[in-house]
């Protein structure tokens, strides 16, 4: 007969190695996905943020820096998605909006991911890290920021743009330029002309 015990035990050290549903895994960039996957799609927050924290330790470690600049993205994003924290906190809660406390950390780390890849010369990366400090300072109330990001994101698409012609950003349906994207922003956010 086997020992019930020991059988509990190793289920228990399963679960903690992955997240329930998720396979597991050492490749951080692989734990950013699933982190995404589950709190975007699954609603399973605690389980995301651990995955994100992870992979933003195995970057740290190993000194890959575009890494680490996309773990502090995919952590600004978690912390700034609605719910989050009622979540965690209820599960069948509705799902308010981030509080500016959570704000706040989601700046900081939109900040930091923003500051690597200018370090680093990641222009894409880094009209897109602008262009989500200013959504969330927009969402802070704090205007004259979020219209100073949106002109950062724009020049970092331009000098992106300029070191590599060919190359395009994706767009949404109706915009036919980056220009344009950053063009309906500011008008959205109330920036001056």
């Amino acid at each position: 007969m086997r020992n019930p015990v020991s059988a509990l035990l190793a289920c228990v050290l399963l679960a903690g190695c992955a997240a329930a549903g998720a396979p597991a895994t050492d490749d951080p960039a692989v734990k950013l996905q699933q982190a995404r996957q589950l709190f975007s799609a699954e609603g399973r927050p605690a389980e995301a943020e651990r995955l994100i924290l992870e992979a933003m330790t195995t970057y740290r470690q190993s000194g890959d820096q575009p890494g680490l600049a996309l773990a502090h993205r995919e952590y600004a994003y978690f912390l700034s998605a609605p719910g989050t924290e009622a979540i965690i906190a209820n599960p069948a809660s509705p799902q308010p909006a981030a509080s500016p406390e959570r704000l706040r950390r989601a700046l900081a780390e939109m900040q930091e991911a923003s500051r690597i890849f200018a370090q680093l010369n990641v222009f894409d990366r880094l009209s897109n890290t602008a262009l989500g400090e200013a959504r969330i300072e927009h969402d802070l109330g704090d205007t004259p920021a979020a219209c100073a990001s949106l002109s950062r994101s724009l020049a970092a698409s331009d000098r992106q743009t300029a070191l590599n012609p060919d190359r395009k950003p994706n767009l949404p349906p109706g915009m036919n330029s980056f220009a344009d994207l950053i063009g309906h922003f500011r008008k959205e956010y109330g920036c001056p002309p």
